[in-house]
């Protein structure tokens, strides 16, 4: 699929007001609306009640869990694009050995498995006391057709209903291959004139890849990646 970049924009002072008038500028300089689109994101983190040894009430063993360094938990991202509407992407961060971990050696593991849509109505009513709720965030917003090169997606970022941030999604029509691609999305950026933000591709590529396929060929996988990534290491605030 063609490569996209994501741009954040999430400055101090940046408030809802601010983004609807930057909303209402990239409707006039984009005025070919093809629809809406959304994104819904959640992180849960592995309960430690299910997950420690001894669990049958051992309030000891899971003081012990909770006290162990952040590697030994494993969360569990998940979202849904509505550009990929029939699928949940999940993605669960296997924690390294408490061993390796005070050893200072690395040695991340992720496991992804894709699921019809529906997915996340079984993991909240099925299987939620193994993992819990930390983080749920939402976005709604229209995608814009510029010439047949480039498509733009824009979309107000909510947390509980709070605003968070505006992310603008730029793609670029005209190639997969990610390398060529980035310096392009970055001038069309640039000539845009959108207000300071953060410019972010990601490592998809690199975290779940069969070693025959292309390095430098993006896709959908690696499209929905780059969002839990970029959820998963964007500023708090």
């Amino acid at each position: 699929m063609p490569v996209t970049g994501l741009y954040v924009v999430q400055e101090p002072g940046t408030i809802a007001s601010t983004i609807s008038s930057i909303n209402d500028k990239i409707t006039r300089q984009f005025p070919k609306v093809l629809g809406k689109w959304s994104i819904e994101y959640k992180l849960f983190r592995e309960n430690p009640e299910i997950s420690t040894p001894g669990r049958q009430g051992s309030q000891a063993h899971i003081d012990q869990y909770q006290q162990q360094p952040q590697s030994k938990a494993r969360f569990l991202s998940q979202l849904h694009l509505s550009t990929h509407d029939d699928d949940v992407f999940n993605l669960i961060d296997e924690p390294m050995s408490y061993s390796a971990a005070r050893a200072g050696i690395k040695s991340d593991k992720k496991v992804l498995a894709v699921f019809d849509k529906g997915m996340d109505s079984i993991i909240g009513a099925k299987l939620q006391s193994m993992w819990l709720l930390r983080q749920s965030m939402r976005a709604e917003g229209h995608v814009f057709a510029i010439g047949d090169s480039f498509l733009v997606r824009t979309a107000n970022v909510t947390q509980n209903g709070t605003f968070k941030f505006l992310i603008i999604e730029v793609e670029y029509l005209a190639s997969d291959d990610l390398d060529a691609s980035k310096e392009i999305i970055a001038g069309f950026i640039t000539k845009c004139g959108f207000p300071q933000g953060r410019l972010f591709f990601g490592d998809s590529l690199d975290i779940y890849r069969e070693p025959a396929e292309d390095p430098k060929k993006f896709g959908k996988i690696a499209h929905c990646l780059q969002y839990m990534e970029f959820f998963r290491m964007r500023p708090s605030g």
